[in-house]
């Protein structure tokens, strides 16, 4: 390789590497997906629709994908509606059925996709996790997540909202390089949000 060619393409990598350090300064945030159009969408909703878990479920909260929880879960779940997290999400017993029986049928452990078989290698044996977020495997995936962030942001409030930082959630994909976590991160930048949040809050006191 000359020496021309060799600084050329060195000249390049720069420049690539100062584009991608910086790019969540000149990229919108609703397109920050890093190399977007190279990763594959996973997306770890069924291909089967209910309307009846639609219909009953999300005017509460967005709509879980059923591959989260192994199927003992989401049956446990399903028969304590009457306390359900602290709220009756008491329905009809002929809906409860069947809503039941879609969660079941594409639970973790009845399906195959990127979350489901992971999730279920790290439960114990018998293990019956409540949440999603009781599973170990949720916990390893946000473990850089301080408390802070989300049950101390009056933005996110609760882990359960899983659509305010991952904005692909409602279509079931949970990307890593798609995360916003409101005043803390931005795609790729940690401190630079938070200061400037924190700025914000010491100017109005």
């Amino acid at each position: 390789m000359s020496k021309k060619m060799f600084w050329a393409v060195m000249i390049g990598v720069v420049f690539f590497g100062v584009l991608a350090a910086t790019r969540s300064i000149w990229q919108d945030p609703a397109d920050q997906t890093w190399m977007k159009g190279m990763i594959t969408k996973i997306n770890i909703l069924p291909k089967e629709k209910n309307m009846a878990y639609e219909q009953a479920c999300a005017s509460c909260h967005m709509l879980y994908a059923p591959s989260t929880l192994p199927a003992d879960s989401w049956k446990k779940m399903m028969q304590g509606l009457n306390n359900h997290f602290g709220d009756n999400a008491e329905v009809d017993s002929a809906v409860r059925e069947e809503v039941s029986a879609y969660l079941q049928r594409n639970a973790a452990d009845k399906v195959e996709n990127i979350y489901a078989q992971p999730m279920l290698n790290l439960l114990k044996d018998g293990e019956i996790p409540e949440r999603i977020s009781d599973t170990k495997y949720f916990k390893l995936l946000h473990d850089v997540v301080r408390p802070e962030m989300v049950s101390g942001n009056p933005d996110v409030k609760s882990v359960a909202r899983c659509e305010v930082c991952h904005y692909e959630a409602l279509e079931g994909r949970f990307n890593r390089f798609a995360v916003r976590i409101p005043n803390y991160y931005k795609e790729g930048v940690w401190r630079k949000v938070r200061q400037q949040s924190e700025g914000k809050k010491a100017v109005q006191e």
